[in-house]
């Protein structure tokens, strides 16, 4: 008895099958390629930023009697949203390119460490561990001030823009844990442990703040 061969309708659905199989298969690795590049990007993204933010801190912090107008103007060209017109208020107000001309001001700034909060492939949350010494006349020194700030950045082109600085002082630390820290009305201590004092007494900041989001610039 001769074999039977395999009728239309049959070699038809094996092809839509055999279609369907290789369509799946092309979407999951475009699927696959775009997390990579994804991911790639966000991490590309968290490199770039915190050079960026390292860069900015020693231009914004760190300068003397010949460069301040220069570190400002550089200053300005990389703030956008609410960080440019607290951080031109400060510069205003307080006016600092003169004064550190004429009391011949130098700050200078060490970072001590800085990473990445949180970050995407166009934005980032840097945080900063500073130390930042002023002199006046090269041979008073005025300050210490050891500082933590972040920086809150935006992709625009291919240039990190800073859309707000928050100085980071004790209180405002302290603030944060007692958030973090608060305990329920009906919570109860632990065998052998004393109840949590429900306030925190107050310590002198480490470093200025001279206004919400504002940069802690020294004025002489």
């Amino acid at each position: 008895m001769a074999d039977k061969k395999p009728g239309p309708d049959k070699g038809r659905l094996g092809l839509i099958v055999l279609a369907v199989l290789v369509v799946a298969a092309l979407a999951a690795t475009a699927f696959l390629g775009y997390r990579y590049i994804e991911g790639r990007s966000v991490e590309d993204a968290r490199e770039s930023s915190l050079a960026a933010a390292r860069d900015y801190a020693n231009t914004m912090f760190g300068y003397n009697a010949e460069n301040v107008s220069d570190h400002i103007d550089q200053s300005m060209s990389v703030l956008t949203g609410p960080a440019k017109p607290e951080y031109t208020k400060l510069i205003t107000e307080n006016n600092l390119a003169a004064e550190v001309r004429k009391q011949q001001v130098v700050s200078e700034v060490t970072i001590q460490d800085a990473g990445v909060v949180t970050n995407t492939a166009d934005t980032s949350k840097v945080l900063i561990f500073m130390n930042q010494s002023v002199t006046r006349g090269q041979k008073e020194l005025v300050s210490i001030n050891p500082s933590r700030l972040t920086f809150n950045m935006e992709l625009q082109g291919d240039r990190w823009m800073i859309n707000n600085i928050e100085v980071i002082t004790d209180d405002t630390f302290r603030s944060k844990l007692e958030v973090v820290a608060s305990l329920p009305s009906d919570a109860k201590p632990l065998p052998g442990q004393s109840p949590a004092p429900s306030q925190t007494p107050s310590a002198p900041p480490a470093a200025p703040a001279p206004g919400s989001g504002a940069p802690a610039v020294p004025v002489p």
